[in-house]
């Protein structure tokens, strides 16, 4: 345990590599294009696959850079495709999205379908079905509980590609990592 912290602590030192912030900035880039091409349900509901760009930074560049990058990726979202009112609230979504895959794939040398299916089932629990029914009902004044079961069958529905997408593009990661600069 303690190594996997010291990890995360040298990671800090990857905020003064411009190749780590270029690479950052790329993968927002590739997130920004993947939500453009996103499906917007209701407007409380949407699909996207942009979370994949976001999965691909974290095994890369580690939890810092992505967290911060995060941040500023969710208002650039926002601008390009506004749905709703602004709620800087959703930036916490996208830091804890970029902390839970750099805590599952950042410096892994092994990426199997079990490890991909935790990663996006910690996503789904905290940030889908936790953290944004909280911040809609906070915005909308609906229930969290009515909320709450729009998302969970989205979520159930999703949960399989979304886990199979996210194994197809860390098996990519693991082939790539020794040509992209890290």
């Amino acid at each position: 345990m303690k190594k996997y912290f010291a990890i995360f602590k040298e990671n800090t030192k990857a905020l003064k590599d411009v190749r780590v912030l270029v690479g950052v900035s790329l993968f927002c880039a590739l997130n920004v294009i993947l939500n453009m091409f996103s499906i917007q349900l209701t407007p409380m509901l949407k699909i996207s696959f942009g979370s994949i760009a976001v999965a691909a930074s974290c095994y890369f560049y580690g939890p810092y850079p992505n967290m911060i990058a995060a941040f500023i990726l969710d208002t650039v979202n926002y601008i390009l495709r506004p749905t709703g009112p602004y709620q800087p609230w959703f930036m916490i979504n996208a830091v804890v999205i970029a902390l839970l895959y750099a805590l599952f794939f950042y410096k892994q040398e092994k990426i199997g379908v079990l490890r991909c299916a935790l990663a996006r089932l910690s996503v789904v629990l905290i940030v889908n079905l936790f953290l944004n029914p909280l911040w809609l009902s906070m915005m909308y004044g609906d229930s969290f509980w009515v909320l709450l079961s729009a998302r969970v069958i989205k979520n159930i529905v999703m949960y399989p590609i979304d886990v199979f997408v996210l194994y197809l593009t860390m098996k990519l990661c693991l082939r790539l990592k020794d040509q992209i600069p890290h």
